[in-house]
């Protein structure tokens, strides 16, 4: 899927905002136009949302511990959002070309280890990109 300039514009200043730490930059590009479609912002805004939410969570998860005070909560807090990301990422997904949703559905949507991984990385770029959008929204009030 070719990128439109917009997306390529846009993915720059998110690579620079992340000093260069942007996991899966082509496939955020294309959950980017994706979300760009007519009816598909709020999707992409919420997905953005739910991504910095889990990126946080999961590192609160993994420094606290299971033992952790709180762990259960922030576990069913953690799948409840899980389950909505995936949800919109499949969402989004819907109007893409059959060879793109393949590739998200085996590399980001599979439940196994690599799947889990590669979905985490991912929604770290997506927190990135609602960074972003938090800080253009500052700039102009």
């Amino acid at each position: 899927m070719t990128l439109t300039q917009s997306t390529m514009t846009l993915l720059d200043t998110l690579d620079a905002l992340s000093q260069r730490r942007l996991n899966h930059r082509e496939d955020l590009g294309i959950l980017l136009d994706l979300g760009a479609l007519p009816n598909r912002s709020a999707t992409l805004d919420d997905l953005a949302f739910r991504a910095k939410f889990l990126t946080r969570t999961f590192g609160i998860m993994q420094r606290i511990g299971r033992e952790g005070n709180g762990y259960d909560r922030l576990e069913s807090e953690f799948a409840v959002n899980m389950d909505a990301a995936r949800g919109h990422l499949r969402s989004l997904l819907a109007g893409a070309p059959d060879n793109v949703r393949d590739h998200f559905s085996s590399t980001y949507l599979a439940f196994n280890t690599g799947g889990l991984s590669n979905l985490m990385a991912l929604l770290g770029d997506l927190a990135w990109y609602k960074n972003w959008l938090l800080d253009s929204k500052q700039a102009r009030a």
